[in-house]
């Protein structure tokens, strides 16, 4: 490779590769859009710990929505549904590391210790 590009070359910030099972699944759900049904029957099936107040979704007040435009509207609907599907897949990776047996012993710096 010319010095050139290498100098002027941004260095890739990867991590170490997943199996590859897994990360075909997530390439492929990454690059396709799931159907609205499938989204829905995972977001029910993982609601937010209680004791996870920062996984709860906010709501628009009521008599603030009254007063809102349409597109804004839209956007806000489509936000809460992401946020949704997030606070889900947070929550089903937190279960599976108890159902892997992994342990998180404290939070070290910011970073969290796991065992």
């Amino acid at each position: 490779m010319p010095t050139m590009v290498t100098t002027f070359a941004v260095p890739s910030l990867v991590g170490e590769p997943l199996e590859e099972e897994l990360a075909a699944s997530i390439n492929y759900l990454a690059s396709h859009q799931l159907q609205e049904q499938v989204m829905m029957e995972i977001a029910m099936r993982y609601h937010a710990p209680s004791n996870c107040a920062s996984l709860k979704v906010p709501v628009v007040n009521s008599s603030i929505w009254s007063y809102i435009g349409g597109s804004i509207k839209t956007h806000e609907v489509m936000l809460q549904r992401i946020l949704n599907l997030l606070a889900s897949g947070l929550t089903a990776f937190g279960r599976n590391f108890k159902l892997a047996g992994i342990r998180v012993d404290s939070q070290v710096g910011g970073r969290l210790h796991i065992i």
